[in-house]
């Protein structure tokens, strides 16, 4: 049983700064895969575009993979060269995003509606990149059936591994993951698995590792926000008491909105992100929905700062 742990990519949440700071306050993330970066025409790729992994700003502890969201394999080939120039020897591809305005244009799960286009994608990719490729899908963009047709024919290429979200597009985040499609899937697959999808708990945790002892990985997105210390509970680091937690979550809170304030300008980009994660956090506090709105209507940091502090000294 392997407790090798992935901290997912969520756009908007898990970028540098936010990995970063983490990184400082927490542990127990072996491996992050980045927020995706939309592949664009031509092969140059402007250095501005990737600063969200620049080596210079990531002091992510773990291993960090660069993902890639594109259907055009010149496009990918492109960027995954710039990366690897960097120093990343291993990319994602990501097969999974649900939103309609990417799916739509048959990039992420939609092109899990397409297998000859991922097949093609493929051959072509892997023939020109030093990278390792690693896969993250859904189970299809609306049904199970088409990631089981995909997964024997990527058996023929060197992947490092797929990580698979037992959820179909069509569901977004909503419902349940289903489980006994994802273990039909480790059936159909040769290639290293790490699942993904509504990791909340210890218990949780415990559970799905008890069900697919064979999987390599575990990867945590919106639980491992919402409850920080996760990771750290899971690889058997002993919790900490309500009020030590309390303290380390606003030390960790407090850098976070300093280093925003040093790399945005103005207090709306701040304040932007920080109400992003409170809708995350939001859910790990008793009584913490209404001061999530009071936080959405809030414009300056002086004025959070005071609200924050105040609801977490309670």
């Amino acid at each position: 049983m392997s407790n090798i742990l992935y901290m997912a990519p969520i756009q908007g949440a898990t970028n540098y700064i936010y990995r970063n700071t983490y990184s400082k306050f927490f542990s127990g993330y072996d491996v992050a895969v980045t927020p995706f970066l939309a592949s664009s025409p031509g092969k140059m790729v402007k250095r501005d575009r990737l600063k969200d992994i620049w080596p210079k700003n990531n002091e992510f502890k773990g291993k960090l993979i660069p993902q890639i969201l594109s259907k055009n394999p010149a496009d990918f080939t492109a960027l995954a060269l710039a990366m690897f120039d960097m120093g990343y020897d291993t990319v994602n591809w990501n097969l999974g995003c649900p939103l309609p305005k990417v799916s739509n244009k048959t990039r992420g799960s939609g092109l899990l509606l397409n297998p000859d286009l991922v097949i093609s994608f493929l051959d072509e990719v892997l023939a020109h990149i030093p990278n390792k490729l690693s896969i993250k899908v859904r189970l299809g963009k609306n049904s199970p059936a088409e990631l089981f047709l995909l997964l024997p024919r990527l058996n023929a290429f060197p992947l490092s591994e797929i990580i698979i979200h037992p959820r179909t597009a069509l569901q977004m985040y909503k419902g349940d993951v289903d489980l006994n499609a994802f273990e039909q899937c480790l059936s159909l697959t040769r290639h290293t698995v790490v699942y993904s999808g509504d990791i909340h708990s210890l218990e949780n945790y415990n559970e799905l590792a008890r069900r697919f002892p064979s999987v390599h990985g575990w990867m945590i997105g919106r639980g491992g926000i919402v409850n920080p210390f996760l990771p750290e509970e899971i690889i058997g680091i002993p919790s900490l008491g309500k009020k030590e937690s309390i303290n380390r979550f606003k030390e960790f809170h407090k850098n976070l909105v300093e280093v925003y304030q040093e790399n945005y300008s103005g207090p709306a980009h701040v304040m932007d992100k920080m109400k992003e994660l409170w809708f995350y956090w939001s859910q790990g506090f008793e009584g913490a929905q209404k001061f999530y709105q009071k936080v959405s209507r809030i414009k300056h940091v002086e004025q959070y700062m005071d609200e924050v502090n105040a609801f977490l000294d309670l």
